[in-house]
């Protein structure tokens, strides 16, 4: 029954305590406290010419080791059932405290009386007296002191370890509670950024659709069979990736120069397009599908009213030993895009805010009859792996 005691005591404490070490301690601390009363005893007794009565004071120097061992469980229930207050009310801590000291008077009565009554016929032989049933309190009130601060040292060493206990859990649930934190602050970022992707991609689907229907109407067959086609492709690619938060530019391009063939089938002998790549630039890890809007921004309302010689021109180089420039250059109208600033620039701005915070830009520079010029900048992350998808044939 006892033995259950301490382990619920220990578990109501929530103290990383085994039962045995939980004695253990005990076993130690009251030894401790055992030989220092000894050494005192036994010292003042030499000092003062006393000579030491060894078997009556050994005697009761381990039975009051015993004693106050098996009662340390009960000090440690009182313990958890009047820990001592945190908050600085001094009427808190004075009753506290003035419970504790009778609990400390409690414990020390029984001990007296246990020695009295243990320890009076080994001093009766000794000495050829015997002490008087009187001699207890006076017993008591003597030894009050020492009993009291030995009490109350279990109790505050037990409130600490407590405490101590108590404020690594806090912290670990503050931790817990962090890393929850950040796990959903990132499982809603990611789903922004795919709500992002999800309006792009009905957005230019829409779009090559409609090419596709006008081409029908015009009876333009082989080349609605040809768009469509490049359709598929695409879908493909966009699907190989629609996982990933970062893709090589490499890939990246293979999806434009697949999309921009869809748009070669509508504009025919229209448009020139030209890729300007520097050596490495290719490696560098971007979002997916992160030209493509701007693209189609460039062709929608930059080219689609040129008649003949339209120009578009992708650009990627570095800038500087942190960060990467691309550019998507048009020769077109050079106006703002009708509605405003567009749904694919507002999309991809708020994809470089998710993806690089303040680290990446996206600025827009027009001059009207003579072009558009969309300039991204990018931070230099790690090198991309080796390409995960085989460019466009």
């Amino acid at each position: 029954m006892a033995i259950l005691w301490v382990t619920r005591l220990l578990r109501e404490a929530e103290l990383p305590l085994t039962r045995r070490q939980f004695w253990r301690y005990a076993t130690l601390f009251w030894g401790l406290m055992m030989l220092i009363n000894a050494c005192q005893t036994f010292g003042l007794g030499w000092l003062t010419g006393r000579r030491p009565m060894f078997g009556a004071e050994l005697l009761q120097w381990a039975l009051t080791f015993v004693l106050w061992w098996a009662f340390t469980p009960g000090i440690f229930y009182v313990t958890l059932r009047f820990p001592l207050p945190i908050a600085r009310e001094p009427r808190a801590w004075l009753r506290t405290l003035l419970g504790h000291l009778l609990v400390a008077s409690a414990f020390g009565l029984l001990v007296c009386a246990a020695c009295y009554v243990v320890v009076r016929p080994l001093y009766a032989h000794e000495t050829g007296k015997w002490i008087d049933p009187g001699y207890i309190p006076a017993w008591f009130l003597s030894t009050y002191p020492t009993t009291a601060l030995t009490y109350l040292l279990v109790v505050v060493s037990g409130s600490i370890a407590r405490y101590v206990q108590q404020n690594q859990r806090l912290q670990h649930r503050a931790v817990e509670y962090q890393l929850h934190a950040e796990q959903l602050r990132t499982q809603l970022a990611t789903a922004q950024l795919q709500a992002l992707q999800m309006q792009l991609n009905p957005h230019f689907l829409f779009n090559t659709h409609h090419a596709i229907v006008a081409l029908m109407m015009q009876h333009e067959t082989d080349r609605a069979i040809d768009m469509v086609t490049g359709l598929s492709d695409l879908l493909r690619g966009v699907l190989a990736h629609q996982q990933a938060d970062f893709i090589p530019l490499r890939d990246e391009l293979a999806l434009t120069r697949q999309y921009l063939g869809i748009q070669q089938v509508r504009f025919q002998d229209r448009l020139r397009i030209d890729y300007c790549i520097e050596p490495g630039a290719e490696d560098c890890l971007v979002p997916p599908l992160l030209l493509q809007p701007l693209v189609e921004n460039a062709l929608v309302h930059g080219l689609a009213d040129r008649v003949a010689d339209g120009c578009l021109r992708i650009t990627a180089a570095a800038a500087g030993p942190d960060a990467w420039r691309l550019c998507i250059e048009d020769n077109g109208s050079g106006r703002p895009a009708r509605g405003g600033s567009g749904l694919g620039l507002r999309n991809t701005r708020a994809r470089l805010s998710h993806a690089y915070g303040r680290a990446a830009s996206l600025d827009v520079a027009q001059q009207p009859g003579r072009g558009t010029t969309v300039t991204l900048r990018l931070p230099r992350p790690a090198v991309a792996p080796p390409p995960t998808m085989p460019p466009h044939v």
